[in-house]
């Protein structure tokens, strides 16, 4: 085999399988981006009776364990003014809050405090069991740029295996077409 062969041969198995890896990197990425560690997150945990929160103006996540049941849930954000506007909204059958298949694994979505709902100011927080209050936009954006990270990998390391393709089909294509070049022999005739 011509030796432009052996290295395209071999570089072509290198590339091919750095390409699989980093595509497996990236899926690995993108499949881990929705879970996330509630309590590490949380700025406020929250017990199953009357506490005083400080909001502060930004929308936050209300968490609750996933063992207690939707409709079972209730939890009532208010000031002097003893206006609510904390609502769960639950599947038809009441287990489980809509759009509970991408919260984090042993938790529900449950709320949502809404910088649109509230202003910044001293809330009592009543509720009948408890709770986690995360900032949603921390997790929007650093789950999400966790996710587009793992794409990015996926797809370069999917466009780095096609090229470690190339090198193999050209190492293959140089093994057959090529010849090894033959040593020359002088001999002299005596005279």
């Amino acid at each position: 085999m011509h030796i432009a062969g052996k290295i395209f041969l071999g570089l072509g198995v290198l590339i091919t399988l750095a390409g699989v890896v980093m595509t497996i990197g990236g899926g690995a990425a993108i499949s881990d981006a929705g879970q996330w560690d509630v309590e590490e997150k949380s700025d406020f945990s929250g017990s199953a009776e009357a506490t005083t929160y400080s909001f502060s103006g930004e929308d936050i996540l209300v968490m609750v364990s996933d063992d207690v049941r939707c409709d079972e849930f209730t939890i009532t954000m208010t000031n002097e003014t003893g206006e609510n506007h904390l609502k769960t909204d639950c599947e038809d059958d009441g287990e489980k809050p809509w759009g509970w298949e991408d919260d984090p694994s042993g938790w529900y979505h449950m709320a949502t405090i809404s910088s649109w709902d509230y202003n910044s100011g001293e809330y009592t927080i009543d509720a009948n069991e408890n709770y986690e209050l995360v900032p949603m936009w921390d997790i929007i954006l650093e789950e999400g740029g966790e996710a587009v990270g793992g794409f990015f990998a996926a797809l370069g390391g999917a466009t780095t295996a096609c090229c470690g393709v190339f090198f193999l089909l050209l190492g293959g294509l140089f093994a057959v077409v090529l010849k090894e070049p033959k040593k020359m022999q002088i001999t002299e005739s005596g005279n």
